[in-house]
């Protein structure tokens, strides 16, 4: 999976950050938004580092994305089909902007996730921008940049990794909305939130870790969802 190692700041700075940008813009209509109880914050926090031990490569992502929506960040209610369950299902925008790195478009990600108070299922998509504020790619490579992700089943102490083989992701920023609160950024760092009108269909996946068998399909038709933008300047740290 084509995901960058790169840590802007540390997990209480991001955090910090998102718990910052929870406010929702007024600019476009968005679902309905969730705010998570700090019961909730722990249980995701609970299945992240789970996910995380069994798939150290998207630990970084994940930092940037699931932790910050630990502290209670509000998502936004996405009307999910396909078999992965009942639902219901949420979903949360990132985009990151690497100003320091000529012909580098944007880097956007897509966390979707179940039930928060008992979370089972979670989808991690990724994909890169050519230049604009707008991104779209499939999985196989076939039109648009190349997307990747992971879709995580987690059962008691146990977990499933698909990996998405066909299927077509896309999201659109609306440009910068506000600013993130009274998050400061580090040096060489900006933030900001921005609307992002989210789609995806992940018709084909099979195992990470293995040789055979379908996995899950799944399916949201697009909406405006809650995410924020971090540009960072060539001179800031990133690992």
């Amino acid at each position: 999976m084509r995901i960058l190692s790169v840590r802007p700041c540390s997990l209480a700075g991001v955090l910090t950050l998102l718990v910052a940008c929870s406010s929702q813009s007024a600019t476009s209509p968005k679902p309905p938004t969730l705010q998570l109880t700090s019961a909730q914050a722990q249980a995701m926090t609970q299945r992240l580092q789970q996910i995380a031990a069994s798939n150290p490569g998207i630990s970084d992502l994940a930092d940037s994305i699931m932790v910050g929506i630990q502290a209670g960040v509000g998502v936004s209610a996405i009307d999910l089909s396909g078999d992965l369950g009942a639902g219901p299902f949420y979903a949360f925008g990132l985009k990151r902007v690497f100003s320091g790195a000529p012909g580098f478009g944007p880097e956007f990600d897509v966390l979707a996730f179940d039930n928060p108070s008992d979370p089972q299922t979670f989808m991690i998509l990724d994909v890169f921008a050519s230049g604009s504020d707008a991104a779209s790619g499939s999985f196989d490579g076939s039109s648009g940049t190349s997307a990747t992700g992971f879709v995580f089943q987690v059962s008691g102490d146990s977990s499933l990794t698909w990996a998405p083989t066909q299927g077509v992701v896309s999201v659109a920023g609306d440009g910068p909305n506000g600013g993130c609160g009274g998050y400061q950024a580090p040096a060489g760092v900006t933030c900001a939130q921005e609307t992002m009108h989210i789609a995806f269909n992940i018709t084909s996946t099979v195992p990470e870790f293995g040789t055979g068998g379908a996995g899950p399909t799944a399916a949201f038709a697009g909406a405006d969802v809650q995410g924020i933008v971090l540009t960072f300047a060539a001179d800031s740290h990133v690992q």
